[in-house]
């Protein structure tokens, strides 16, 4: 099993929006990571899974005729994450559970680094924003140390016939037929065991997956079948990993049971997307999913960039002015990662910054053999459409809120307008049938002063602005 640095404990735990412990000098604390997934369940509701692991060596046991086990109570609830008038703060949930897990071992010298148990809790629940809270109390007789783990979930609907959707995805640590339907883990003749933490690499070397689609036979007509691609691929980056691809042909039915895996022992360590598209016959994606994951592989080295240097005397970002790389450089602040950032930071020489440029464009090219870098065309394009759309008198519309979203995530599936609505102060609410790493997803945009600026007041976006109550700063005073 593998055994994580303190800096991939620190990466696997940011996606928690609270995190709160409360130790005493002789108390310990429980590793313990949470995960979620959502499903098509009928018209009202949808199906979630939550996911929990615990960290072996983190429990305490006690000595029985067989063994030592260890009791672990958790206390589930969801809670929805707008509240009208209660900034920040959730409502009453609308679901919540108590369990009393109990883990046993033959003896604890027998439990390595990394070892986790895991547990799965469904429910059904209306389509929205929530906040899901998993808390385990104090006890003092063993020591344990009371801990609350709280993060967004966003469950989708996926009850509309006429829209080709896919669930979310599972990443898993193994997936093998079954018939066994009391198994805890058993779903459509599987045994899923989910990974909460996501996190695959040093003797975790195969990352399973599994995935459901909805609704294909209303956009797939013609054809009795599709094609499934899904590949793993960086962050940052649209084109598959080599020899990180898989592309089937499948029939056409509803719901498609989407499993497979990928050996994932020799890439370096680091941060990754798994991707998902439903392409019809002329290639076009009706739907799309994607799901972030990490890899501690500490023996694997990653190879060093293609050198570039005998193209860049001919290429056009020798010539740039320093003017123009600097303007370059505010554009790709949009997309770029924060390693890339803080590399951009140390760069003074204006031959530097020039390299800089080609290496970020040319290593997201998707396909280096054409003379065009389709990746970086999209990325002007949107650049042009958002300064057509939303340029002010003040500022170019790529800077503005609207702009930089169309730029980052691309246009949305659906706009909603409120421009004239009774009560309230103009604002627009855009919606993503899929981003990566987030799925279906929503910002909301406010015109706060009048003048048409709007601004981004609200998304469910991980890392965007959020706000709560968000419908009562729409109303006017």
């Amino acid at each position: 099993m593998m055994k994580p640095t303190a800096r991939y404990r620190l990466l696997l735990t940011a996606c928690f929006v609270v995190a709160t412990a409360a130790y005493g000098q002789d108390t310990l604390p429980i590793q313990m990571d949470v995960d979620y997934a959502a499903f098509a369940f009928d018209d009202q509701q949808s199906l979630m899974e939550v996911y929990l692991a615990f960290e072996a060596s983190s429990l305490t046991y006690a000595k029985e005729e067989v063994g030592y086990r260890a009791h672990l109570p958790v206390d589930l609830a969801l809670m929805r994450s707008t509240v009208p008038g209660l900034p920040g703060t959730p409502g009453d949930p609308v679901w919540q559970d108590s369990i009393a897990l109990e883990f046993v071992v033959p003896d604890t010298s027998s439990i390595v680094p990394g070892q986790r148990f895991i547990h799965q809790v469904r429910t059904v629940v209306p389509p929205g924003e929530y906040v899901l809270d998993v808390a385990i109390p104090a006890d003092a007789a063993s020591r344990r140390a009371a801990l609350t783990l709280r993060r967004d979930a966003v469950i989708p609907d996926f009850s509309n016939p006429n829209l080709v959707g896919i669930s979310d995805l599972t990443l898993a640590t193994d997936i093998r037929p079954s018939s066994d339907r009391s198994n805890l883990f058993y779903k459509n003749g599987l045994i899923v065991r989910p990974n909460a933490n996501q996190l695959f690499g040093n003797g975790l070397s195969r990352l399973f997956y599994y995935a459901e689609t909805y609704h294909l036979s209303k956009a797939v007509v013609d054809a009795d079948a599709y094609t499934l691609l899904v590949y793993v691929a960086e962050v940052n980056l649209p084109q598959p990993l080599p020899g990180m691809e898989q592309r089937t042909r499948r029939p056409v039915r509803s719901p498609d049971v989407i499993v497979g895996q990928f050996d994932v022992s020799n890439l370096p360590s680091g941060s990754y997307f798994l991707r998902i598209a439903l392409l019809n016959d002329a290639n076009e994606a009706l739907a799309e999913q994607s799901r972030k994951f990490f890899v501690y592989n500490p023996g694997v080295k990653r190879a060093a960039p293609p050198a570039l240097e005998v193209a860049f005397e001919n290429s056009p970002y020798a010539s740039m002015s320093e003017e123009e790389v600097e303007q370059a450089f505010r554009h790709i602040d949009l997309i770029a990662s924060e390693q890339e950032r803080q590399r951009i930071k140390k760069l003074r020489e204006l031959e530097a910054r020039q390299h800089f440029l080609m290496n970020f464009w040319n290593k997201r090219d998707p396909n280096p053999s054409t003379p065009t870098n389709e990746y970086k065309d999209e990325f002007y394009q949107r650049v042009q459409y958002a300064n057509d759309r939303y340029t002010s008198r003040n500022i170019e519309g790529w800077e503005t809120d609207r702009g930089r979203i169309l730029i980052k995530y691309g246009l949305p599936s659906n706009i909603e307008p409120h421009l004239f609505d009774r009560g309230v102060r103009p604002y627009e609410v855009w919606e993503y049938n899929n981003i990566p790493g987030e799925g279906q997803a929503q910002f909301i945009f406010a015109d706060r002063n009048g003048f048409g600026d709007f601004e981004l007041i609200h998304s469910t976006v991980a890392g965007e602005r959020k706000l709560a109550n968000w419908q009562e700063e729409l109303r006017r005073n």
